[in-house]
């Protein structure tokens, strides 16, 4: 598990007293409102002013005070210490975790958890093979039977016809 997570990137800038507009990369945006700060290329910014406009964040941070500074800072990446992330609920699991994780039905080995795509209903898995063949398996109690992170590893029971025989 990482100490720290990636939450955005910065997108562009907005006005010209150094705001930068950031795409999040998490749907809990509220969350990203209360932070005080942010870890920016391993340094820390603190947030002096943020909001939230459509789907993007507007954050005013600390030591960036021009548009030529905030327009220097497109494409960086912001991170979050987990610390500083919402709690999770028992049976969740921070996206960044789950990533890499190796899936098993049975004993079968059925790849590696590339992706986690969210649906709204439900998470979908990509589980990418050893072939490089993807296989789409739903989040959902009836399919993962287990998750233990510490060991990456991920038990699940396929609902029938879901896999094709050369698949496996």
């Amino acid at each position: 598990m990482k100490d720290i997570f990636e939450i955005g990137i910065v997108a562009g800038v907005h006005g010209v007293k150094g705001d930068i507009k950031v795409y999040p990369y998490s749907n809990d945006l509220e969350n990203l409102t209360r932070q005080k700060y942010f870890l920016i290329n391993g340094e820390k910014r603190d947030v002096l002013s943020v909001r939230v406009q459509g789907k993007f964040l507007i954050l005013h941070l600390k030591g960036i005070e021009s548009r030529n500074e905030a327009e220097a800072m497109k494409k960086t990446v912001l991170y979050l210490p987990k610390e500083s992330a919402t709690p999770l609920a028992e049976g969740e699991y921070y996206m960044e975790d789950l990533i890499g994780c190796e899936v098993y039905e049975n004993l079968i080995h059925l790849g590696k958890i590339d992706d986690i795509i969210e649906t709204g209903a439900n998470d979908v898995y990509s589980v990418i093979n050893d072939n490089g063949t993807e296989i789409l398996i739903p989040a959902i109690k009836t399919v993962v039977m287990n998750i233990d992170i510490d060991s990456k590893r991920i038990k699940v029971k396929l609902p029938e016809g879901l896999v094709d025989d050369e698949y496996i």
